[in-house]
């Protein structure tokens, strides 16, 4: 709702006559409503839009967004999944959170985060969604160029530089987690250009630690990546 005071700025003290209301009115909300509705190009939310319009699931995901795009959800259906939406504009960062029970693993609970990283009149998004059930998580990360030239899927490898099992380790790697493929998880900083890589450690290779008396939490680390708009890639 607008709400007007008077006088108005450069009246000098003097009240609006009223017969110029009716013509100020419509002219003011129309403002207001295309200032409001105004999508931000290069922001994550125009890049989750996108996303879903070309967004093939594959059979095994169970985000909400795999669900929405099955179901061939428009596009405010799908935002109306997620019961929490952050959306932080200046940051170029979004974040939402739902649940459902749509499967015979019963509920799920998606967190589905989306930052884009400036670059010359372009933006890079980075688009995660996790989702876990029976105590089970898993993740997948799409990275994409979005700009005047429309919206592009990256490959991982080329903005993303080469991360080994190795590097994920503190100290020595131990027993448990010799030869085991890591997957990664993509977490995006809200605030800042920097992208957070963390290690996915396979069930079997967890109880096998856990046996072990390893606890892979405290044996493993965080890569921090940082955002270089000149080379439009992230570095450690």
């Amino acid at each position: 709702m607008f709400r007007f005071h008077f006088p108005f700025p450069g009246s000098r003290g003097r009240a609006l006559k009223p017969t110029l209301l009716p013509r100020l009115l419509p002219a003011l909300l129309l403002s207001g409503v295309a200032q409001a509705a105004a999508p931000d190009p290069l922001g994550p939310l125009e890049g989750v839009r996108q996303f879903m319009a070309t967004f093939t699931p594959d059979p095994a995901e169970r985000s909400l967004l795999a669900y929405a795009r099955r179901e061939q959800l428009d596009w405010t259906a799908t935002q109306n999944l997620f019961a929490s939406q952050l959306h932080d504009a200046p940051n170029h960062y979004l974040e939402w959170r739902g649940h459902s029970a749509l499967g015979v693993a019963g509920p799920t609970f998606t967190v589905v985060r989306a930052a884009t990283f400036l670059r010359a009149g372009q933006a890079l998004l980075v688009l995660t969604r996790e989702w876990c059930a029976a105590g089970r998580c898993e993740s997948r990360t799409t990275f994409a160029w979005q700009g005047p030239g429309g919206w592009k899927s990256a490959p991982e490898p080329s903005v993303i530089p080469l991360i080994r099992d190795a590097d994920f380790a503190v100290g020595t790697l131990p027993a448990c987690l010799r030869g085991v493929t890591l997957g990664v998880q993509y977490v995006p900083a809200r605030q800042g250009t920097s992208l957070h890589a963390l290690p996915l450690v396979p069930a079997t290779a967890q109880q096998r630690c856990e046996s072990a008396g390893v606890n892979v939490t405290t044996a493993t680390r965080a890569l921090r990546l940082n955002w270089t708009p000149g080379v439009g890639k992230f570095r450690r």
